[in-house]
């Protein structure tokens, strides 16, 4: 018996997959020739360097993709689920809700051993370069806090998935849409104070240098900027970052402590310029309302799939082993809207870099930054055109520097 009846739109979820992987694993094997541009500002070492590099974590990206999906479809597609919901019932004595959640650790503990050999890689590979100083101990804790958060998450989702859409089959969409539009803007304003301690400490800004920074940039954005903090990053690895965060008054910009050890005044300014544009342009609302359209589009294809290709007799409950199919859905999706999702974030960081320039009004230590990152976090400055498009959301190093340099300088007041 299987699960699922296949239809246009699940191979038409399949084929895309499948093509982008493809062009992707082609992509990565043979990505062509760097542009004579981008030899201005790196040897042709540390060229091939960052390429070598990337090259071993995109294998390690699309292996993993590939393995999750395989599994996935022939979990699905099989009489894997069905097997499995069958288990879960007779275990949990036909308990249609605990059965959901049994159901849901076992097929949840099967998808992580999958995916763990490729994480656990992929930190071997960081350490290997000299990107990440955890030992294997702290790497463990980290994951098993990372997998306690996601499990009990996830398994709260379950339960209201099973409850909402056996009480309103055919609105239950809509309601896990506001649900989860909610919880999207709710995480936003918790993950600060409740989720990114758990990881790491932060702490406001005091150096003095830095604080004059900020108050340079505040003035050239015409924002306030008031809450600026340092991540200590550096306990885990030697790459340099920040980030922008929050919404309204729970605004704030995060330096990576390796980010201020590292690099000069004028590229930490830089930094701070163009997170600043972020703040000024309000990038983490306008992202959330996207992802809120995102969620309305994807449930409302979901809910098309369970009602034309599951087997489920009116009056009665979702068969359980139903989460497969969502999981199978989501993951998906999650890949093929890649392009269209990663293109937005891209548009965003060009903006940030172009309005940095004015707030700075400076080009020159824009470009050092840009120059300064590639080098010391082996990025690849000029990637094939495909790998950027399907996967970057930021531009690539080549493409930053040349909206740097095209940019304009406002007069300063």
């Amino acid at each position: 018996m299987n699960l699922i009846k296949l239809s246009k739109i699940w191979l038409l979820l399949v084929g895309i997959a499948l093509a982008f992987s493809a062009l992707y694993l082609y992509y990565t094997l043979y990505p062509g020739k760097v542009s004579p541009e981008a030899f201005k500002y790196f040897t042709p070492a540390e060229i091939d360097k960052s390429r070598e590099y990337h090259r071993t974590s995109r294998l390690i990206y699309i292996s993993s993709f590939l393995s999750t999906s395989l599994f996935l479809l022939w979990f699905t597609l099989g009489s894997g689920a069905i097997k499995l919901s069958r288990f879960t019932e007779k275990i949990s004595s036909g308990r249609y809700y605990i059965s959901a959640v049994l159901f849901f650790i076992f097929f949840w503990l099967m998808l992580n051993a999958l995916s763990l050999p490729f994480a656990l890689y992929s930190h071997i590979i960081d350490v290997k370069w000299g990107f990440s100083i955890q030992n294997m101990t702290s790497w463990w804790q980290d994951y098993l806090k990372s997998s306690l958060l996601e499990i009990a998450i996830s398994g709260a989702s379950t339960l209201l998935f099973f409850y909402a859409i056996n009480r309103w089959r055919n609105w239950w969409w809509v309601a896990a849409w506001i649900f989860l539009s909610i919880m999207l803007f709710v995480q936003n304003l918790i993950w600060p104070y409740l989720i990114a301690p758990l990881f790491n400490k932060f702490t406001p800004v005091e150096d003095p240098s830095i604080l004059q920074m900020v108050e340079d940039i505040s003035k050239n954005a015409g924002i306030h900027i008031d809450n600026v903090q340092v991540m200590d990053a550096s306990r885990r690895t030697t790459q340099a970052n920040a980030y922008f965060y929050g919404i309204g008054k729970n605004n704030k910009i995060v330096l990576y402590d390796t980010l201020l050890k590292k690099y000069p005044q004028d590229e930490i300014k830089a930094v701070i310029a163009h997170e600043a544009a972020h703040w000024k342009e309000n990038h983490v609302l306008k992202s959330l309302l996207l992802g809120s359209v995102s969620i309305f589009i994807a449930l409302f294809l979901l809910h098309q799939l369970l009602k034309t290709t599951i087997t489920w007799p009116y009056g009665k409950n979702l068969p359980i082993a139903a989460l497969a199919v969502v999981y199978l859905f989501a993951f998906l999706i999650s890949f093929d809207a890649s392009p269209l999702q990663n293109y937005i974030s891209r548009q965003m960081e060009r903006q940030a870099d172009i309005l940095s320039v004015s707030y700075l009004h400076d080009k020159n230590s824009a470009i050092k930054l840009q120059v300064d990152l590639s080098k010391k976090d082996l990025l690849d400055v000029d990637p094939p055109s495909f790998i950027e498009w399907f996967s970057y959301t930021h531009p690539s190093t080549l493409h930053r520097i040349q909206t740097i340099q095209a940019a304009k300088i406002l007069s300063q007041k």
